[in-house]
């Protein structure tokens, strides 16, 4: 039974990296209910992962770090599409964890702006760039955590980033407001073991 009524409609999922990414989880359910998955993956190595999961799909790449790679993405997948798209999925999240867990205060500042931009303003700009695109009734879904309201140490950074991240959503319904009915959320899953987690 499809009770999330997803039979047919158009979703682009971005942030898909191995099977153990939350993104390939989320494009599973979608597919299962009749959705037309589209993938936007971060290289061409996940492009070549993304097909091998899911070989009906199109897969597309971009870089969301820089934001004309969007505007690219959104232009390819525009030319392909019949229509407008249902939804858009941003399972997307960095930080540099590469020196380790730091206390917080001792953050770099670099490390932490890039997560930032990653993790956060890629929703902004892929919000902004394909509002043309989508249904006026679709939805736009992004991942959070478990929490924001507690200092989980094991999070790092990414914690306060995903407290902006959720802070985001409701700027962005409100700014849609003015000429759509699209619903902005976020899917605030426990802790996950993921690839990029480990």
């Amino acid at each position: 039974m499809d009770f999330l009524k997803l039979a047919d409609k158009k979703i682009i999922v971005f942030g898909l990296a191995n099977r153990k990414s939350v993104a390939c989880a989320i494009a599973k359910v979608l597919q299962e209910a009749g959705a037309e998955v589209i993938h936007v993956v971060r290289s061409d190595m996940r492009k070549e992962t993304a097909e091998k999961l899911f070989p009906e799909a199109r897969v597309y790449v971009c870089d969301v770090e820089n934001e004309e790679n969007i505007a690219r993405v959104k232009k390819e997948i525009e030319a392909s599409v019949d229509g407008k798209v249902h939804g858009i999925v941003h399972s997307i999240a960095f930080a540099n964890y590469s020196d380790g867990f730091k206390p917080f205060h001792e953050t770099n500042k670099k490390d932490f702006l890039q997560a930032i931009d990653i993790s956060c303003f890629s929703l902004l700009a892929i919000c902004k760039h394909f509002k043309e695109l989508l249904d006026e009734n679709g939805s736009v879904v992004t991942i959070s955590i478990s929490t924001t309201r507690m200092a989980a140490e094991n999070y790092g950074y990414m914690a306060p980033i995903k407290a902006a991240l959720e802070s985001s959503l409701c700027f962005l319904a409100k700014s849609f407001s003015g000429f759509s009915n699209i619903r902005f959320n976020a899917v605030c899953p426990g802790l996950l073991k993921t690839s990029a987690s480990a």
